[in-house]
């Protein structure tokens, strides 16, 4: 194939992505256009160098570009996209229908540290006649590059206000300087995690400037779901290529580390050689080293190679097509580690380019590889896998966010930078809807009789409820908890709840790990090696966590109950009886006996069953007494609708049959309504997810 991308068989994938913001910007938002007097339309500016950056900003001007009645949208390309060898990436800002107001060639060619520098004097000399003819009222500027340096420095000096996205984030190389500087030049701040935002504050940038969106890209990556993908793997990997089997490297060059940011390329090629698997090579961004990078390509025949594809440029909604369906990205590129958990195809990160970035499960870090052999591991292992979706980065809604935030820009506001000394409390934003959007988890509870879905918030409150009767087939059963899944995760948006994840409490054996049920208990028939992460990870693009409803009950009290701050404890759930009926007991034909049943008759005078609960009582005071013997927990819960009735039964064996160093042990009853929707959100309240090979 050589170094040339394939021609061109088809144009970008944008529809879906400008239709949301067309139909958004019919939305009634007169007020914002009298805050600043005289119906002024604001005047944006926004600069992109190159692919990774526009991958960003395009959302982003795809929404300004669709509310005319609020902006006026200026577009300044620079940078690696008027560059032929690095793929004239300037023609898909043209595909995608903006009118480019200027061109500036600023790049000074060499690929090395002099050249960077002089590249940045260049933009410098050219920027100022360019900010002056259109004379913006915000400046647009994305990342880290030293291009969006150049950027950030010629609009504070001209007295422009600058909008910064993706501050606040930590990674490697030249990078985490550049991005910081530009954060010290921007007088307003579109941050993606909340680990970013509190390094903002901590970095005593103003926290009424701070907006916490997530990732534009991810609100195109989130609804990316093409079904004619098959044909884009195939323009650019071969007729013969399936989905999962074929992998797709980008690396580019540390520039604080060139030499051996260079052999860890060569590494990496001998180890793909070696793996032998079709192959998309992407050729590296325009930094320092970058030669010596296309020189290694060609030594070893990258271009040339049966199993390789080497290309300049991919458009970016074919990019995301061809991640989203390979069996690995491998690399050192920021998109492996935040884009691609949104689809949790398996990444190997390689070297230190992205440390200290926050990842996904899906990613395996290779921080150091001395030979080939640490690579081919790392692939070996992560090939072909299929890991929980992420959203870390991004929710699907960054790009709304920024326009409401860029609607409430005061320009008759002073344009002096304050800064915060000492840093702020955490917790604190400008944006009233991040105020008020609750930290939650989508809890399920796969019980016997009924299936229960809720929102529950950080604080252990449940918010909203779904029950609905368990089915008794495999495939309805499946059906209903996706469809009560859906149905919860959009109705938390207008209760103001942000959804981190599912959690699913099930009985019987269950792999955490791989989320999925090895074999159920006699209540839940037709439920045994059933993979539940797949399917609800799949339709809510959001990550799953499956464990024993015991374990669960156990995590809500750690978390929410009695447990709290005890560092050792044991919780045992009293559960159902057999059938144990009795006159005046009322009871629908269908319905399962349980333990409220059995309490009701011991009320009503049925000896069997009163006899029945002492027994119980006893025999679970006895199973106390060998765990207090055999594990010398702090304290012992009961949970259950039995809890109460045991509770005085249990201390009375404990007192006559349990060694005296262990009878001072306290036994209580939850005071938990639902313990394994709780422990089902906690599962994913108190989770983290980063991974180091």
């Amino acid at each position: 194939m050589g170094t040339n991308a394939p021609p061109r068989r088809e144009p970008p994938l944008r529809g879906p992505h400008e239709v949301y913001f067309k139909n958004h910007s019919k939305q009634k938002q007169k007020e914002v256009m009298e805050k600043n007097g005289n119906n002024h339309k604001l005047r944006v500016c926004v600069a992109t160098c190159n692919r990774a950056d526009y991958s960003k900003l395009a959302p982003i001007m795809f929404g300004i570009k669709a509310e005319p009645q609020f902006f006026e949208l200026d577009v300044v390309v620079l940078g690696s996209h008027l560059i032929d060898d690095y793929g004239n990436t300037y023609r898909m800002i043209e595909q995608d229908d903006f009118d480019i107001h200027t061109r500036l060639h600023t790049i000074v060619r060499g690929e090395d540290e002099a050249a960077m520098v002089e590249s940045v004097g260049l933009a410098l000399v050219k920027l100022p006649d360019v900010l002056n003819r259109l004379k913006p009222d915000i400046m647009i500027v994305h990342g880290d590059r030293f291009d969006a340096l150049a950027l950030a420095t010629s609009a504070a000096l001209m007295n422009i206000r600058i909008l910064h996205i993706e501050g606040g984030e930590v990674s490697g190389t030249i990078d985490d300087s550049i991005r910081h500087a530009i954060t010290k030049l921007a007088h307003y701040h579109v941050c993606c995690t909340r680990s970013a935002e509190q390094h903002l504050i901590a970095m005593c940038e103003d926290h009424d400037r701070i907006l916490l969106a997530g990732c534009p890209s991810y609100d195109k990556l989130l609804s990316a779901k093409n079904k004619d993908y098959m044909s884009i793997i195939r323009m650019w990997l071969g007729e013969d290529v399936k989905t999962r089997d074929y992998i797709v490297a980008l690396q580019h060059p540390v520039t604080t580390d060139i030499k051996h940011s260079i052999k860890m390329f060569e590494l990496t090629l001998d180890a793909l050689i070696s793996f032998n698997k079709r192959t998309l090579v992407l050729f590296p961004n325009v930094d320092a080293g970058s030669k010596e990078m296309v020189r290694v390509m060609r030594k070893k025949g990258i271009e040339h190679h049966p199993n390789f594809r080497a290309v300049k440029h991919v458009p970016f909604d074919q990019f995301i097509q061809l991640v989203a369906h390979a069996g690995c990205m491998i690399g050192n590129s920021s998109c492996g580690v935040r884009e691609v958990g949104a689809f949790g195809t398996p990444v190997i990160n390689l070297g230190t380019r992205q440390t200290g970035r926050e990842t996904g499960e899906n990613v395996l870090h290779v921080r150091d590889a001395d030979t080939q052999d640490k690579i081919l591991h790392a692939l070996q292992l992560q090939f072909g896998k299929q890991y929980p979706c992420s959203k870390i980065y991004g929710d699907g809604n960054a790009v709304p966010r920024i326009l409401k935030f860029l609607k409430s820009i005061d320009l008759k506001e002073p344009l002096q930078k304050k800064f915060c000394f000492p840093p702020v409390k955490d917790n604190i934003s400008q944006d009233i809807d991040h105020i008020l959007e609750t930290q939650s988890a989508l809890a399920v509870d796969l019980g016997g009789t009924n299936l229960r879905v809720a929102i529950v918030s950080m604080k252990g409150e449940i918010v909203k409820k779904y029950t609905q009767l368990n089915p008794k087939t495999y495939e309805d059963r499946l059906d209903l908890i996706l469809k009560m899944c859906v149905e919860a995760a959009s109705e938390a948006v207008n209760v103001n709840c942000r959804i981190l994840g599912v959690g699913i409490s099930t009985g019987g054996r269950v792999n955490p790990r791989e989320g999925i049920v090895l074999h159920s208990t006699k209540l839940i028939q037709e439920w045994s090696s059933v993979d539940l992460r797949s399917p609800i990870s799949d339709a809510l693009h959001l990550p799953v966590w499956v464990d024993n409803d015991g374990n669960c009950a156990a995590l809500a009290e750690r978390k929410f109950g009695h447990g709290k701050g005890i560092e050792n404890f044991v919780t045992l759930i009293t559960g159902t009886e057999d059938l144990l009926l009795v006159e005046g007991m009322s009871m629908k034909k269908e319905e399962v006996v349980s333990a409220a049943h059995l309490i009701q008759a011991a009320k009503l005078g049925n000896t069997k069953a009163d006899s029945i609960l002492r027994t119980a009582g006893t025999a679970l005071g006895l199973g106390v007494v060998n765990i207090l013997h055999t594990m010398n927990p702090s304290l012992v819960i009961l949970s259950g609708v039995l809890a109460s009735h045991y509770v005085n039964a249990v201390k009375d064996v404990i007192n006559r049959q349990a060694l005296s160093s262990v009878k001072t042990v306290d036994v209580v009853v939850s005071n938990l309504a639902d313990p394994a929707l709780l422990g089902a959100a906690s599962l994913v309240l108190d989770y983290t997810t980063r991974r180091i090979y």
